[in-house]
């Protein structure tokens, strides 16, 4: 099996957090002051073992926040739902990052991909190494009690190239590879119809 990154049978490594582990999802009601991120992955994966293919559940994504609190620094692992779907409950109102994801792709390949700053822009490419939780460029970052962060898109090569882009929504449309078709609803839309009642919503 292929693998770009180890930590402790994980196979990843998050700064100083070491082999952090992963944070699971619950449905936490809000409290007071504090925020919910939420997000989706779509991958494809462009000839990576001669596959060409879509992937969405049980991606691993690093997610770095920077708390207007106190100006704190913390980093996230979380995994995504059968839907492509991620949240996280009850953290400090500021900006968060998608910093890189983890994800198995073909057959035998375990891809772990970073990302730096060239300039303005966020470059992502795989690493053998770690994912750090150096952030760069921020964005402005939001005091509002919902932090949608949308859909992030990754298009890896059979040269493992990453291109990446952010999407509100996917309806009914390829991105890259014109043989796949993908409806993927803003996350803001699936979570209010998946839980309905929750407080966040109210």
């Amino acid at each position: 099996m292929k693998y770009f990154g180890r930590c402790c049978g994980l196979y990843l490594l998050i700064g100083v957090l070491s082999c952090a582990t992963t944070r699971t999802f619950t449905v936490e009601e809000p409290q007071e002051g504090k925020s919910l991120v939420i997000g989706a992955v779509l991958v494809e994966n462009d000839g990576i073992e001669d596959m060409y293919e879509a992937k969405i559940k049980n991606i691993a994504i690093i997610l770095v926040g920077k708390s207007f609190e106190k100006e704190s620094i913390q980093a996230y692992r979380l995994m995504t739902d059968e839907e492509g779907y991620f949240a996280l409950p009850n953290v400090p109102p500021g900006a968060y990052v998608v910093k890189g994801i983890e994800v198995d792709l073909g057959y035998v390949t375990r891809l772990l991909i970073t990302s730096r700053w060239e300039g303005n822009v966020q470059i992502y490419y795989p690493t053998d190494v770690f994912v750090d939780q150096t952030v760069r460029l921020w964005p402005p970052g939001s005091q509002e009690k919902i932090i949608n962060m949308n859909i992030r898109y990754f298009r890896i090569d059979a040269s493992y190239r990453v291109y990446d882009d952010v999407f509100k929504l996917i309806d009914n449309a390829t991105v890259s590879i014109p043989e796949l078709k993908h409806t993927i609803p803003n996350p803001m839309v699936y979570y209010q119809q998946k839980y309905p009642g929750w407080g966040w919503f109210k």
